[in-house]
């Protein structure tokens, strides 16, 4: 397996891995998820089998607040940010279970670490927070702000050694 860069050749896989995760509330359009690499490359990746087909993807940015931003809107633009904050990972199907997800978190980590932010923010979706907590992630409430992420959707954080 190998972890990389998102290249255009992978935005169609990339939406058809999202459309296979998300069946509770349905999937975003692809300027929506091309708004999340534009606004930080080196912190979107996706994995692939030695064979090129595509295991699953992650995508991260800068972000601030209290609140993570809305699903299915474009980012605004983003200078910097307060932390990460993990948009979106998925695997697909045929793929999970292979320590793919472990991984990419793994490589999202490192890479925060090497640009000096020490914290990732994400809300868990579809009962997510089982395997979030398993790689570091704990529950933090800071009120109403993952209504848009549905009934369930738990805000999680990560704090990192710098």
């Amino acid at each position: 397996m190998l972890i990389q860069e998102i290249e255009d050749k992978h935005w169609p896989n990339i939406l058809k891995i999202q459309d296979e995760s998300y069946q509770d509330f349905g999937a975003e359009e692809l300027d929506v998820l091309k708004s999340k690499y534009e606004a930080s490359p080196n912190t979107c990746f996706v994995c692939s089998s030695s064979n090129g087909e595509l295991l699953g993807y992650l995508l991260a940015h800068p972000w601030s607040g209290t609140f993570p931003p809305k699903l299915f809107e474009p980012l605004p633009n983003i200078e910097q940010g307060e932390y990460l904050y993990l948009h979106d990972m998925a695997i697909s199907p045929q793929s999970k279970g292979k320590g793919i997800g472990r991984m990419m978190a793994s490589k999202l980590f490192g890479v925060a670490q090497n640009k000096g932010i020490n914290r990732v923010i994400l809300v868990a979706v579809q009962g997510s927070e089982s395997f979030w907590s398993k790689v570091g992630f704990h529950e933090v409430n800071w009120g109403d702000e993952c209504s848009s992420y549905g009934e369930s959707a738990i805000l999680m954080e990560k704090v990192l050694p710098l």
